[in-house]
């Protein structure tokens, strides 16, 4: 079937590259975010897989619409097609795609925030063929996090539904965030294998000249820059058609808030980039054009800046509308992130915030000013964040200075990125002076620096993007792409791009080893048990969630660390964790985890002392309670009871 969903998406790029004129390659991030959107629509009534049908009756109605075409029409549409296809940015895409997904077919888990959400979460919506049910969401601490980066390693997933392949994950990860980087394969203007394999290379080490956790992990804050990066060149890409103008930065915001819950920060400063941008630029040159021209076209003129004025509150509701269905869903289902609930915290004056902000400044200043944005020392030039910063604004005089661009395109540019580093990098400074002032090791530069760097991917690589399209737009094609690859290589970590595609393997034994090592032997009796419970993970699709299973260990056994490694294990199992002081606890401490746990199961570890008298009062009538048994937790008039479930 997987032939069959790799065929639709292609015939989806073609039609957009049809219907409205443009390269293969400028369709592919048009193309994935309509697919994202497709699948995050399916996974609110769990039938993910139903894309597969989509996908079928999409290719039929594509045959048919080629069918009922004229002979000259058709035949125009096939040449069309082969053309495309066989442009060398498009066999360079293409090729590239393959490539990635053999290289990090063997890539594993490794990195914690994968572990906590990207890859525990997505492990969820594999099995269930969607969205969990209310109270039932794996990574519950993590419960409101968007979906948008996840729709896309389902679909590589699905290409192996009888087995969830963290290959695959990677895969699905690394393809979405180079569909947003693909179109600048257009400057390749021949098939030159050496000039294709460069734009390949390059297009893969871009990141890495400013964000590093992409590297080794699947989180979202790179797919999250090279979206806005996107959005930033669409605003400045004008294009004749304004459907196709106004509609991708539409869905690209979209996306974008999609991505993460700092996703509605990004929208914000594009949003207020797009409407700079036409009222300082679009609208004065359109006004411009109207005055050379004769008055009787004045009047349409004014009827083309309203329609592009109802495009732009477009272009602002459809983003809002997409944030608040998944924040609706989220309320309706009770899921809630860890983080959101410390920042109400903040806001209502109930976090107490540790007192060393001098020592937090301190750090975010050195790693600001002194810290190579990849973390690292390498064989190239380091960029700091504010060395880029610098470089950005350097860049914007240098391509006024050289006829790039013109004065108002440049001021306007520079002024913004600008205005918009300096607001972000104080936000940043105030999440580590609150929300994240428990965080102890931002104390330090080198933590410091790879929050900066994380958070700031969007200004930063969202930032390079938009600077390389006016220079790949403005100046003469070889000189432009010449220009590109030369900063790209000087200032890229080959280390980490050569890792994340290849290098991991070496680690992969070894992180596969520290996890059995981490998962203990009565964490794995627990998982035995809930996989006995609840059906073994055979393949895709099993459709409704499992519930959720408080898991309870004595007190002298506590690991945050084990409990998370535990949740990636049980996925799509939902596990909340507790300990018991067998001393003083009674069975109304019991319930009360349990209620607080909105658990539908209790699994219990051997605890120290008399712990089983402290489960009596609660089992259903006939009930024996044993240590290492799943108990289902059943509702009654006088309060909750367990009955052995397995």
């Amino acid at each position: 079937m997987f032939l069959i969903q790799i065929a639709a998406l292609l015939v989806l790029i073609l039609a957009i590259s049809w219907r409205f004129q443009i390269r293969f390659v400028e369709s592919i991030p048009v193309g994935c975010s309509l697919l994202v959107f497709e699948l995050y629509a399916l996974s609110f009534f769990g039938r993910l897989s139903f894309s597969d049908v989509i996908a079928v009756i999409w290719l039929v109605l594509a045959a048919v619409y080629a069918a009922r075409l004229s002979g000259e029409k058709r035949k125009e549409l096939a040449g069309f097609c082969f053309g495309e296809l066989t442009s060398p940015g498009a066999i360079t895409a293409i090729v590239m795609t393959v490539i990635v997904t053999v290289c990090v077919g063997e890539k594993a888990v490794s990195w914690w925030d994968d572990y906590n959400f990207w890859a525990t979460d997505v492990k969820s919506l594999f099995y269930l063929d969607g969205f969990a049910e209310k109270y039932a969401n794996v990574a519950a601490e993590f419960g409101d996090y968007p979906p948008g980066t996840q729709m896309m390693k389902w679909w590589f997933l699905h290409f192996s539904p009888k087995e969830f392949r963290e290959g695959l994950m990677f895969a699905g990860y690394y393809f979405f965030n180079l569909s947003f980087l693909f179109p600048l394969l257009k400057v390749i203007e021949k098939r030159n294998i050496f000039a294709m394999a460069l734009g390949a290379a390059v297009l893969w080490l871009f990141p890495a000249v400013a964000e590093a956790f992409w590297m080794d992990g699947c989180c979202a804050d790179l797919t999250m820059a090279l979206v806005y990066g996107a959005f930033l060149v669409s605003v400045a890409d004008e294009k004749e058609d304004r459907l196709f103008y106004y509609g991708r930065q539409a869905l690209f915001l979209m996306v974008l808030v999609l991505c993460k819950n700092t996703g509605f920060l990004w929208a914000a400063f594009g949003l207020l980039f797009d409407y700079g941008y036409h009222f300082l630029i679009h609208r004065r040159a359109s006004a411009g054009r109207e005055i050379r021209r004769a008055d009787r076209r004045a009047s349409a003129g004014q009827e083309a800046g309203k329609t592009d004025r109802r495009a732009l509150f477009l272009v602002t509701l459809l983003p809002v509308l997409t944030e608040m269905s998944w924040l609706f869903f989220c309320l309706i289902n009770r899921r809630v992130a860890k983080l959101t609930g410390t920042a109400i915290q903040m806001a209502t004056g109930g976090m107490n915030i540790p007192a060393y902000q001098e020592e937090m400044v301190r750090a975010f200043l050195e790693a600001f000013v002194k810290w190579p944005l990849h973390r690292g020392k390498t064989i190239a030039i380091d960029l700091s964040p504010l060395g880029l910063y610098l470089l950005l604004l350097l860049f914007v005089f240098l391509l006024w200075k050289n006829h790039v661009t013109d004065r108002r395109r440049a001021a306007y540019t520079g002024g913004f990125l600008a205005v918009s580093g300096i607001v972000f990098y104080t936000i940043n400074l105030a999440s580590h002076l609150t929300i994240f002032a428990v965080e102890t090791q931002y104390l330090e530069p080198f933590g410091m620096v790879s929050s900066i760097e994380r958070y700031g991917a969007p200004f930063a690589i969202g930032g390079l993007y938009l600077l390389a399209f006016y220079v790949l737009k403005g100046t003469e094609s070889r000189k432009g792409i010449v220009f590109c690859v030369i900063f790209v290589l000087l200032t890229t970590d080959y280390g980490g791009a050569w890792r994340a595609l290849y290098g991991y393997r070496s680690g992969t034994q070894e992180i596969l080893a520290e996890r059995e090592s981490i998962v203990d032997e009565a964490a794995e009796r627990f998982l035995a048990k809930t996989a006995e419970g609840f059906g073994e993970k055979e393949g895709a699709g099993r459709g409704r969630s499992a519930g959720r299973v408080l898991y309870l260990r004595d007190i002298s056994d506590v690991s945050w660390v084990r409990n998370t490694y535990i949740g990636f294990e049980a996925a799509p199992v939902s596990v909340m964790y507790g300990n018991v002081d067998t001393e003083v606890t009674n069975s109304q401490d019991i319930v009360k985890a349990i209620e607080d746990a909105h658990a539908g199961f209790l699994y219990v570890d051997e605890l120290c002392g008399e712990g089983k008298e402290v489960f009596e009062p609660i089992l259903a009538e006939g009930e024996e309670f044993g240590y290492g048994c799943l108990y289902q937790v059943v509702s009654e008039d006088d309060g909750i009871r367990l009955v052995r479930w397995v």
